[in-house]
This record gives C-alpha cells, structure tokens and sequence, in this order.
C-alpha cells in the first residue's frame, strides 16, 4: 500500500529545504520529515496564545462538558449500581442503538468499508522514533483500533482530513470524550492515503479517559460528528 505524508507535513518540510538559499537540497526519510514537524509545531505554539501545543492541534474541538455536569452524571451512573466487568483490551459489548449506522455508513467514502477492530489501554502512545504522546497524570488512553478495506478493484482515495470528523467515545455510560486529534499516518480523523484495491490498512482513535474508567470497560458507545451531522455508530 502507498502511503502519503499528511499535508501538514510536506508545507512544513518542503518550507525547511527551501530555506537553503541556493544550497543543494537534502533528501530526506519520512521519520526525518516527521521529526521536523513535530519539533515546528512545538516551536510555533510557544509563540502562539491560540494554539495548542504538539502535533495535537490540527482543528479545534467542541466545547468539552463542565466538569460540575461530570461529575453529577458519574455519581448518577454509580448509584445506579451496574455492574462493570474488567478487561484491559478486547472488543465492545454493548448493543448497539435502534437507529446505529455501520462505521462505513457514517463516513460514506465511496469503495471503503470502516470497521472497529478492538481496543487497547495504554499510558503512552509511541509511534517510531519521532512521536510520543503520554496521558495526563491519572489518565490513560483508550486506543480503538480500526480497519479501512478496499473491497473493489480500483485504488480509492481516502482524504478525511478535510471532512473533519470528531470522533466521541462513551465508556460504560459515562460522559463522552472527544478523539485526540494528530496528524499520525494512521490517525483515522485525519488521514489521508490511498489503499490499493484487495489491501486493507490500519486505522487508530485515541481517547484520553481517567485511569479509573479505563479499569473495568462493559461497554464502549461511539458517535461521530462530521458535516453538521451526529450519527451513532454500530460497532459490532
């Protein structure tokens, strides 16, 4: 499968080797490339008052719930007394909802099929030798692993960085949390590749949670937000 540096990074990189003043340009690997990225984006953030920090900031989320309506729905939750099975990875069990669309329904980019492979729980998140991303004290990331197929005969384009998709997880019917987003290869709310017909790639969802949620998941609820429209998705 061929696979494309995001455009984020061929600006950022195509800038530095332009920036030789008549010099013969250095060629270089796409760990390299990402590794001026990701130092950039530091760089300029520091400078920045409205922007985050990291190769997290690609697009802004939507405002995150007041953590006093939190904490009202956890205490909620846990007086209803269900109980919560324990697994630090594994697939999701919850039923999904009468009015549930596949994962390939929502998306709709003609000649792919999404589908929610497992999940994982993880304190850091690594990538090569370029990218590291470690969860805030006392949480932890829960990563939902992702297959795109090309089930047809022609090549397909997959651009979703431009839908701009946003992604919300609820874990045993707590409050939900917003997708991380990055500009990883394999980030599926910004990625963008094309998958040659019969090859299926490999897509990844971060979600930072509090490490207490993260102990004992029954059941993971996820909805995507994309082109004003809110659709929840069947993960089975």
């Amino acid at each position: 499968m061929k696979k494309f540096i995001k455009q984020g990074s061929v600006l950022i990189a195509a800038a530095m080797l332009l920036a030789g003043c008549g010099e013969e340009m250095v060629p270089l690997t796409e760990s390299e490339a990402m590794i001026i990225v990701n130092y950039s984006a530091g760089t300029l953030a520091k400078h920045n008052g409205h922007q985050q920090e990291g190769m997290a900031a690609v697009y802004p989320k939507e405002e995150e719930i007041p953590a006093e309506e939190e904490e009202k729905k956890t205490e909620e939750q846990e007086e209803k007394g269900e109980e919560q099975s324990s697994g630090g990875s594994g697939t999701s069990s919850e039923e999904p909802a009468p009015n549930a669309v596949t994962m390939t329904e929502a998306i709709a980019i003609p000649g792919l099929e999404f589908s929610y492979k497992d999940y994982s729980v993880s304190d850091t998140y690594k990538q090569g030798d370029y990218f590291s991303l470690d969860a805030k004290e006392g949480n932890t990331y829960v990563i939902l692993n992702v297959n795109i197929a090309n089930t047809g005969s022609e090549a397909v384009t997959c651009d979703l960085l431009g839908k701009q998709p946003i992604f919300t997880l609820k874990i045993n019917e707590e409050p939900g949390v917003k997708n991380e987003v990055s500009m990883l290869e394999n980030d599926l709310s910004t990625y963008i590749g094309q998958i040659e017909a019969g090859q299926t790639a490999a897509g990844i969802l971060i979600f930072e949670v509090p490490a207490a949620t993260a102990e004992n998941i029954s059941s993971l609820q996820l909805t995507l937000q994309m082109n004003e429209t809110t659709t929840e998705i069947n993960m089975k």
